[in-house]
């Protein structure tokens, strides 16, 4: 009873922390998200590969590449300790092709995610499709800039018609948020 009653706790205290670095993110507080995120590895050992890919990613976002090297290697190292679970070896591709764009050099980053395609074929259509679908049934919630920011990406690597994609965001964007809202995150210039 005790041991069950402690699980349930430790998964609601790690849904909790999830929620507040989510939101830490959104408010642009990268160091406090940054330490929640280290926080409940803690909590979830299991998740550590996840989570420090995504600490890389914030480092990548605000633009310090070599932090975000040194987290994409802690995530290779823990990706070798725990053994060849799947979705690792697309994290560690995936990393490592961010890691190539961010440095401008693209054939070595477009080679990473043709690996990608070809270790998880069917990951970057189902993300892209799951993304558009959140987007387009619950607006309110998923309506806001890093989602949008991720989804125009995606519609630049995967399609010639992105232009016209991201122009349909922006109309849904435009009906259902203020002049307040960052148009910058669609990447129409």
């Amino acid at each position: 009873m005790f041991i069950a009653s402690l699980k349930l706790w430790r998964s609601r205290l790690s849904r909790v922390m999830y929620s507040m670095a989510n939101c830490l993110l959104l408010m642009k507080d990268y160091i406090l998200a940054v330490e929640t995120y280290h926080s409940i590895i803690q909590y979830e050992p299991q998740q550590s590969a996840q989570l420090l890919s995504g600490i890389g990613r914030i480092f990548l976002q605000i633009g310090d590449v070599k932090t975000a090297e040194r987290y994409f290697q802690d995530v290779e190292r823990a990706c070798q300790s725990s053994g060849n679970e799947p979705g690792h070896a697309t994290c560690v591709l995936m990393n490592r092709a961010f890691i190539y764009l961010s440095q401008n050099n693209y054939t070595e980053a477009h080679a990473s995610f043709t690996e990608v395609l070809k270790t998880d074929p069917k990951n970057p259509v189902e993300s892209l499709g799951q993304l558009e679908g959140l987007v387009q049934r619950d607006p309110a919630l998923y309506l806001h800039e890093s989602v949008l920011f991720n989804l125009t990406t995606m519609y630049e690597l995967e399609s010639s018609r992105s232009t016209q994609k991201k122009q349909a965001l922006l109309e849904s964007v435009a009906g259902r948020e203020g002049d307040s809202f960052n148009t910058q995150c669609l990447k129409l210039v």
